[in-house]
């Protein structure tokens, strides 16, 4: 009741709040000065917001975001585009989206915030790995020229609109780029300025760390006065990312995290020897042995024929803990989004959109000629009875080598996380601002909701402080996300989705109170 009272109060504060400090567009172009970032007055401004994904406003988000978020004290957002919104068919640009882009920032100067245009998503896809806007294992922004000439052209289409807004904070030119050699690197991100600065002079290029092989991060120097360098920081990921990642360590911060180690038990429940045509219900019950720390709770199959799952639940005392994770609900599998996944094991483990006991999506184990898994997120062992259980389809499975398990191990230490490892993470970066005398940028960091809400406020905290204490830029990751733990909010209409992160946000918004004690003690020890 008590944390419902807190969330409320949250809400309220943030739908009545007015804007914290005057740091207002309306002052002339943002553009770089040596170290700083200063207005048309030559007086400094410091960047500090949200990430806001531009679709988000096609059927959720309205003028009250914006309006909440100037409440909250933020004077920027970094707005995250998708090429494919701007540019249906090559060089072709849709009159919709910069309609849609131009109220977006007549909302922002309302509300004296700035906005900072992100190129999330080139053309041909500039990473592998970024799931908000794409699932495709592959880059072919770097291999096919017809891509870069088209990304130069849609920056230069934006350029050219918008070159006399200073609302716009300035232009990041390419989120997290994965060009194979910093060379190639260089050549682009050179280019795409050269274009953009022959209908523009006047905004801020912001050029992020190239992302090299084996996940080298680097910054590069660009030959142009006005830019602002950019990182991004999410160390260490397994914590920072708990709700989109299937690698969930049991974590304290400032301390260890843990993962699974040897197994010392399992209790099991095996599906029936008949085929099984309708759903039927199965269960598994047990209790941790001494010694174990984290439950493992796993479906199983070694069967040559085709098993489905669906809709499991896992009690612990006659509490029930979601799966795969606590606080990551994806019982049902209903929800495609990578994290919210089981952890898998085996190519045979399949999701069936086509057999679900309710809707949405089974888990489907066919023809497993080898042992195949799927488990949720280590969970912390408490005291007394578990019970694992579920509904399960067979088609030519016969018996055995298939169903639910409770696996018990013993933690196993896999590092040490702190202010001062934060810090060293973070090195190679403040070493390139110091060294040229450049303004530094976080893009991107993000806290999502975890079973640690203390660990998590420290950890914000001390980033936080950090970023402050070195006179950094930074935008929060994210302010909206449909999915649990993910964004500040969620759910249409919004509401907040994450309370630890926008307590502690709200602090570092309005300068002067980021020396707020942080809850960790070891600092910089």
């Amino acid at each position: 009741m008590k944390s419902a009272l807190c969330l409320l109060q949250i809400f309220l504060l943030l739908l009545t709040a007015g804007p914290a400090f005057a740091a207002q567009p309306g002052d002339g172009f943002l553009r770089v000065d040596g170290p700083r970032v200063v207005n048309a007055a030559g007086e400094e401004v410091v960047l500090r917001g949200l990430n806001v994904e531009f679709r988000s406003f096609f059927d959720t988000l309205a003028p009250d975001d914006i309006a909440r978020i100037a409440g909250m004290g933020a004077n920027v957002i970094r707005l995250a585009l998708d090429y494919r919104d701007f540019e249906p068919e090559p060089f072709s640009y849709r009159r919709e989206s910069f309609a849609l882009l131009d109220r977006i920032l007549d909302w922002c100067r309302l509300h004296g915030v700035y906005v900072i245009l992100d190129m999330h998503l080139a053309p041909g896809k500039q990473n592998p790995h970024d799931f908000v806007v794409h699932r495709q294992n592959q880059a072919r922004f770097w291999i096919e020229p017809e891509n870069q000439e088209r990304f130069y052209a849609l920056w230069v289409e934006l350029a050219r609109r918008y070159r006399d807004d200073p609302v716009i904070a300035g232009y990041d030119l390419l989120n997290e780029g994965t060009p194979g050699t910093i060379e190639r690197y260089r050549e682009v991100m050179t280019t795409v300025a050269a274009r953009i600065r022959e209908v523009d002079p006047n905004h801020m290029l912001i050029v992020e760390e190239a992302i090299l092989p084996d996940w080298e991060k680097r910054l590069i120097l660009l030959d142009d006065p006005n830019v602002l360098y950019s990182i991004h920081f999410f160390h260490p990921p397994q914590f920072a990312f708990y709700s989109t990642t299937s690698y969930r360590p049991v974590t304290t911060y400032p301390g260890e995290m843990f993962k699974a180690g040897p197994l010392i038990a399992s209790a099991r429940a095996e599906i029936g020897p008949e085929e099984a045509e309708e759903w039927r219900k199965i269960e598994v019950r047990g209790v941790a042995p001494e010694g174990a720390d984290l439950l493992l709770a796993t479906i199983y199959s070694e069967n040559p024929g085709q098993i489905w799952f669906d809709d499991l639940k896992l009690e612990a005392a006659g509490r029930e803990i979601e799966l795969p994770a606590p606080l990551v609900a994806n019982n049902a599998f209903a929800i495609d989004y990578p994290g919210f996944n089981w952890r898998t094991d085996g190519d045979c483990v399949l999701f069936d959109e086509y057999r679900a006991r309710n809707g949405g999506r089974s888990l489907l184990f066919a023809d497993c000629r080898q042992p195949a898994t799927a488990r949720s997120s280590p969970i912390q062992v408490v005291p007394g009875e578990y019970r694992l259980s579920g509904w399960y389809r067979s088609a030519e499975a016969g018996s055995g080598n298939g169903g639910l398990a409770l696996n018990w191990h013993r933690q196993v230490t896999i590092g040490q996380i702190n202010r001062q490892e934060l810090v060293e993470q973070m090195a190679y970066a403040l070493d390139f601002m110091r060294e040229h005398g450049v303004p530094l940028y976080v893009g991107e960091f993000t806290m999502h909701t975890n079973p640690w809400p203390d660990s998590a406020r420290r950890y914000l905290h001390d980033l936080l402080t950090i970023m402050e204490e070195a006179g950094l830029h930074w935008t929060f990751w994210v302010y909206y996300s449909p999915f649990a733990g993910v964004g500040l909010f969620r759910d249409d209409p919004p509401v907040p989705g994450n309370p630890v992160a926008l307590e502690v946000l709200g602090d570092y918004f309005r300068p002067g109170r980021f020396l707020s004690e942080p809850a960790s003690a070891n600092a910089l020890e």
